[in-house]
């Protein structure tokens, strides 16, 4: 018979197949879905209801193929049989097999030797046969599991039992590398999706100062919105630690996690700790609330402890607390702060218990006037010594004219503080004064080019001069309380120049995206002058303040640029520098930073990156040029492939040095020192 193609407005079947393992016939299409199949003879036994179709069969039906040599469907009993050269794809998911039943109306069915690929977690699995149990549970015999795409190393048991929504085990299992089993077990449960199980190791190395190292941890899912993780942090030389981590979403707008690590030194039997809670509360669209507890045993936790430099060289540990409501121009909010001082003892660190700030952002009032508001109450505490109340109102006055390339902005506003007690005296004291100034800006720009299908299109040059001028009286403050910025003014008649050119691109990095615009080069100078300060013979100060110089360079990808500088012209000396620059491409990519403060930092982080196929190498070193000191060196090397990665590290830090190794199973976990 020749090719029959046949369009049946009912449904033959009463669903397909999907062709993967948490999705392979787990989605039921509703009835009277349009059902095209073709097939070189189709027949239909009216007496048993029942339809064969052979040669070349297709069937399709809402974006479901399914493909085979022979297809015959018991309609009374939904029963089902694929044969030859069975092919089933379902939105990328894909199956094949020798051989395929199914009870349509169950969903329960059998693969022969057949092989399943899910294509959102890049998961093959295949079996002598596979058996579907329910819409997210399989059973697997003489089958193999792994996310390469081949086989560059693969799970092969003797019996596999899935459960796409928990946990897999295995039963006679071996890990085997591009064919070659290097382990065995006779037995593994392992998860597939977010459950309870051991993790793989979350770093493994060797460091002069902690010997062996190695952490490992424990997860426990206790529901989808909640989950409990248990850390071990074994150190040779060093000691043991313990943490627990919970997590919980109540909702989209109710989160938060709590940590709690404690580690117990061998050679001192000290216990020290590290406590951290975070919540976040989404009250209404308007108003939110957020809890930042941050807490350690002792100052010298984490430059002991942790192997991170950023963390050993906080200064500070604050822990907050923020109730927020906000509206269009306004937010009101109710702050605690408690900080941790990490460099000496706490006796008189001053917090913030509570601030409560009201702000007004930009107010219209009528025409060009605006106004702004600031008013905080705080009561500041410490360990020793007094502590005092505060209460700071700071209204302003805004103006905008201009138009053509010109703008006048104009400013007025009074300042009041109030104390509860002064810095000599446990008498109330309090501050007041008037302060103004304006900004005149103008600019110029003309454009050049002409957009194009890609790349760099027009080019707009500007040219933007600055003139201001701030005003602010001499205020007396002997009896003033200083706790922080808010407490000191200085005196200002101040003037100020500044001169911006800046270079401004389209850019399109293909012809079917969007223009977008960034800067290609911004260029600032500018200085101020002091006409206080020229006025007061004898002072050592200069009324000029330093030169300051800002450049940024940049292009779409590869390149970027940025450089300040501040020169005093009268010492004639540069009194501060830094530059940036990096450099990226497919190979390599460089990266720079330096910071110059004269008579104080002086300080280099200098990187490097190689990429040949599918190894990566990197290189990173912190220095502190004054005190000839190489703070940090880090040394990874990385090889990537499809479904699996290594990685080995080497950090070395002022007395210590750590060599480190990761090894990746895309899909099945990570372990190593990310």
């Amino acid at each position: 018979m020749g090719r029959i193609l046949f369009i049946v407005a009912v449904v033959l079947f009463i669903g397909l197949p999907v062709g993967a393992p948490r999705h392979a016939w787990s989605e039921e299409l509703p009835n009277k879905i349009p059902v095209t199949v073709s097939a070189d003879s189709l027949d239909y036994d009216r007496a048993n209801d029942r339809y064969v179709g052979t040669g070349h069969v297709k069937i399709e039906q809402d974006g479901v193929r399914l493909e085979a040599d022979k297809v015959v469907l018991d309609n009374r009993t939904g029963e089902a049989v694929a044969e030859g050269k069975v092919f089933l794809q379902d939105k990328g998911d894909i199956m094949h097999a020798e051989r395929m039943r199914i009870n349509m109306n169950t969903r329960d069915g059998v693969i022969v030797n057949g092989d399943l690929f899910i294509k959102k977690e890049n998961l093959h699995v295949k079996g002598g046969m596979i058996e579907r149990h329910s819409d997210t549970v399989y059973h697997v015999e003489k089958g193999t599991v792994t996310t390469c795409d081949e086989d560059e190393w693969f799970l092969k048991a003797e019996v596999l039992d899935i459960d796409m929504e928990r946990y897999a085990t295995g039963r006679k299992l071996s890990f085997n590398v591009r064919g070659l089993p290097v382990l065995y077990t006779p037995y593994l449960l392992f998860p597939v999706r977010r459950q309870t199980g051991l993790l793989m190791p979350e770093s493994l190395g060797y460091s002069n100062h902690d010997g062996i190292f190695a952490n490992n941890a424990f997860f426990w899912a206790i529901s989808d919105y909640k989950d409990i993780t248990l850390y071990s942090d074994y150190r040779e030389l060093t000691g043991h630690g313990t943490g627990v981590e919970y997590r919980y979403r109540n909702s989209r707008e109710s989160m938060g996690q709590i940590y709690y690590k404690i580690f117990d030194q061998f050679h001192t039997g000290e216990s020290r700790w590290n406590f951290q809670f975070q919540h976040q509360e989404e009250f209404a669209e308007d108003l939110s609330g957020r809890l930042d507890i941050n807490l350690v045993s002792d100052e010298r936790y984490f430059y002991d402890l942790d192997k991170k430099l950023e963390n050993k060289s906080k200064p500070y540990l604050d822990s907050n607390a923020f109730y927020v409501e906000r509206w269009n121009t306004a937010s009101l909010y109710l702050m605690g702060q408690y900080s941790i001082d990490l460099t000496r003892t706490n006796e008189k660190t001053v917090q913030k218990l509570p601030e409560l700030r009201y702000t007004i952002y930009d107010e219209t009032l009528a025409g060009p006037l605006h106004l702004r508001f600031d008013g905080s109450a705080v009561n500041f505490t410490k360990q020793e010594g007094n502590g005092a109340r505060r209460v700071d109102i700071n209204p302003r006055l805004t103006a905008a004219f201009g138009g053509n390339g010109l703008s006048i902005t104009p400013n007025a506003g009074v300042r009041a503080t109030f104390y509860d007690r002064s810095a000599t005296t446990v008498e109330p004291t309090e501050r007041k004064y008037f302060y103004a100034g304006t900004e005149v800006n103008a600019r110029v720009s003309r454009v050049y080019g002409a957009d194009s299908a890609t790349g760099i299109g027009r080019v707009r040059h500007a040219i933007e001069p600055t003139l201001s001028y701030s005003y602010v009286p001499h205020v007396e403050q002997g009896d003033i309380p200083q706790f922080d910025s808010v407490d000191t003014v200085s005196a200002q008649k101040l003037a100020s120049i500044a001169l911006i050119n800046r270079v401004t691109a389209h850019y399109k990095e293909t012809k079917d995206t969007p223009y977008t615009t960034f800067d290609v080069m911004v260029f600032r100078i500018s200085r101020s002058y002091d006409f206080n300060i020229a006025r007061e013979h004898g002072s050592d100060s200069h009324p000029g303040s330093d030169i300051l110089g800002e450049l940024y360079l940049k292009t779409p990808k590869t390149f970027n640029v940025s450089a300040t500088g501040s020169y005093n012209a009268y010492d004639r000396v540069v009194s501060s520098h830094s530059e940036g620059v990096g450099y990226t491409r497919s190979v390599v990519s460089l990266n720079l930073t330096h910071t110059f403060i004269q008579g104080g930092t002086d300080y280099l982080i200098s990187g490097a990156g190689l990429t040949f196929s599918k190894w990566n190498l990197h290189v990173q070193v912190s220095s502190d040029i004054q005190n000839k000191k190489t703070m940090e060196e880090d040394y990874l090397l990385h090889y990537t492939s499809q479904c699996w990665g290594v990685s080995v590290r080497y950090t070395a830090l002022p007395g210590e040095y750590r060599y480190t190794a990761m090894i990746d199973l895309k899909g099945l976990g990570s372990g190593g020192n990310k």
